[in-house]
């Protein structure tokens, strides 16, 4: 029997897929990497064996990132993830430490997979940055999708320059390609789906 965190997890998902399907419309230079998202996201479920709810220091700044989001295009995701986090373990990457991204970094990053699983080929998550970090550009051996769900952060995709995305703003990564994110004065909170081979 699905629990009620679960159902609101799955409410995510939905929502998720409505602004790619809306994407979709108009991105013909990522449509095949939005069919593919579209096509693996109906697998994630919720995780029987999700771990007890934990917060980093970072989430201090998620209810700042949901009001942000709460007049956007992505409100309603920004909703049901409000609605899901008393629930959320949050984590941070094993490898980043104080000694290679700094304290102002670490505490101010946090990430959660909301609770569910899927299949081996899809990451589905959220990514929290507070104020004034910057997440290096870095290259990914997978295809990219996010949603900015809160905030209004610098973006920068390869080699192109920074560039300022909203709420609701699709960013696509192709295989291989790099990513970096920068949240300005205000923190941000983004979507991650990212496909492997």
């Amino acid at each position: 029997m699905q629990t009620e965190e679960g159902s609101v997890a799955m409410e995510v998902v939905c929502a998720i897929q409505d602004i790619v399907e809306a994407e979709l419309a108009n991105n013909v230079e990522y449509s095949s990497l939005l069919q593919r998202a579209l096509k693996l996201m109906p697998e994630l479920r919720p995780d029987p064996q999700a771990p007890e709810s934990v917060e980093v220091s970072g989430c201090r700044h998620l209810p700042r990132t949901l009001s942000l989001g709460a007049a956007s295009p992505a409100a309603s995701v920004a909703d049901a993830i409000g609605r899901l986090a008393p629930s959320l373990a949050w984590q941070q990457n094993p490898r980043y430490n104080v000694g290679n991204k700094g304290a102002l970094f670490m505490e101010n990053y946090g990430w959660s997979s909301l609770g569910l699983t899927g299949n081996e080929k899809m990451a589905f998550g959220v990514l929290l940055l507070g104020p004034g970090v910057e997440y290096p550009p870095t290259s990914y051996e997978s295809e990219g999708l996010f949603i900015v769900i809160g905030g209004s952060p610098e973006w920068k995709s390869g080699d192109a320059a920074w560039r300022r995305v909203n709420a609701g703003d699709v960013i696509c990564r192709p295989f291989g390609g790099s990513e970096g994110k920068r949240p300005g004065n205000e923190p941000m909170l983004a979507l991650y789906a990212w496909m492997y081979r």
